[in-house]
């Protein structure tokens, strides 16, 4: 659907909002790292694709290990720092009827909205140069790997001290297993997305996966087949 909206003449010079140059050299970065690779980009080809000399490259960042390493922070300042904060058993349940498969599906899309197309070179470059870099290993570790298992877990937790989850329930382990399903979920949404696929069966396997563990810990509000 299109929305036509009324036209307003052109804006003011005031009003316009340019990317800054920061931000420009960055997502030309993340944009070059993840098509050719780390080590085949120089900084030359980073500040010619965007008509600047190098002079203005290091007004902003020291070297090109330091683009990289920002790239990464950034993915965790608006992605797995927001998506993977905690949260309270209120904040999980609220009054009503409780589904903890439903409500673990309905975060990923949640997450997964919140993704665009810097988020997704991003994740490339992770996947791409996990072995060759400490800098990417760790961020794989703690942004892919550690923030949802811990979140996973934490939300079990939650839901045992209010009452609704069984107190013999192991938080940590079924924590462990809800993040892998969320890896699977998301290694598979982001490969489709960076070959321009389509898998329609992939929310659905995720939400069978998850009801069968809420049925394995007794979580309420889980539907009978």
């Amino acid at each position: 659907m299109v929305v036509h909206y009324p036209s307003m003449g052109r804006p003011k010079k005031s009003e316009l909002d340019p990317v800054p140059t920061r931000e420009r050299i960055l997502n030309a970065a993340i944009e070059q790292f993840a098509v050719r690779g780390y080590d085949a980009v120089s900084i030359r080809d980073i500040t010619r694709s965007l008509g600047l000399n190098e002079a203005s490259l290091y007004n902003h960042f020291k070297s090109k290990a330091e683009l990289l390493a920002e790239a990464f922070k950034q993915l965790e300042e608006r992605l797995i720092g927001p998506g993977f904060a905690p949260v309270s058993a209120a904040d999980i349940v609220g009054e009503g009827p409780f589904d903890l498969s439903e409500f673990f599906v309905a975060g990923s899309k949640r997450f997964f909205g919140a993704t665009d197309r810097t988020v997704l070179l991003t994740w490339r470059i992770l996947m791409t140069s996990q072995y060759a870099f400490e800098e990417a290993r760790d961020s794989l570790r703690r942004n892919i790997l550690d923030a949802p298992r811990g979140f996973f877990a934490s939300i079990l937790e939650a839901l045992k001290s209010s009452g609704r989850l069984a107190a013999q329930v192991d938080c940590a382990s079924y924590g462990r297993i809800i993040s892998s399903i969320f890896f699977e979920y998301s290694f598979r949404a982001n490969l489709d997305q960076a070959w321009e696929d389509e898998d329609e069966e992939l929310e659905r396997r995720m939400h069978e996966d998850l009801r069968a563990v809420a049925t394995c810990i007794g979580a309420p509000g889980r539907k009978e087949a």
